[in-house]
């Protein structure tokens, strides 16, 4: 059993703990969309013969810019 010392905090630093957190998830989720659009925006500027040397194509995309490309 996992006990969080803000578990025993006063409401307020509960609270504040608590927005904390959610603020931190908030930014985290942000900056991977960031990273996410820029590798999706340079995926589209990509012309035919390079996606045929990459053995990639437009149906790629998604799973390239989130990561979970495989071949």
């Amino acid at each position: 059993m996992h006990i969080d010392v803000l578990d025993f905090a006063p409401t307020a630093a509960r609270r504040a703990g608590l927005f904390a957190r959610l603020r931190g998830a908030v930014a985290h989720r942000i900056a991977e969309r960031r990273a996410y659009n820029r590798v999706f925006n340079e995926l589209l500027k990509l012309d035919r013969r390079e996606m045929d040397e990459l053995g990639i194509g437009p149906g790629d995309f998604d799973a390239i810019a989130r990561g979970t490309f495989s071949r």
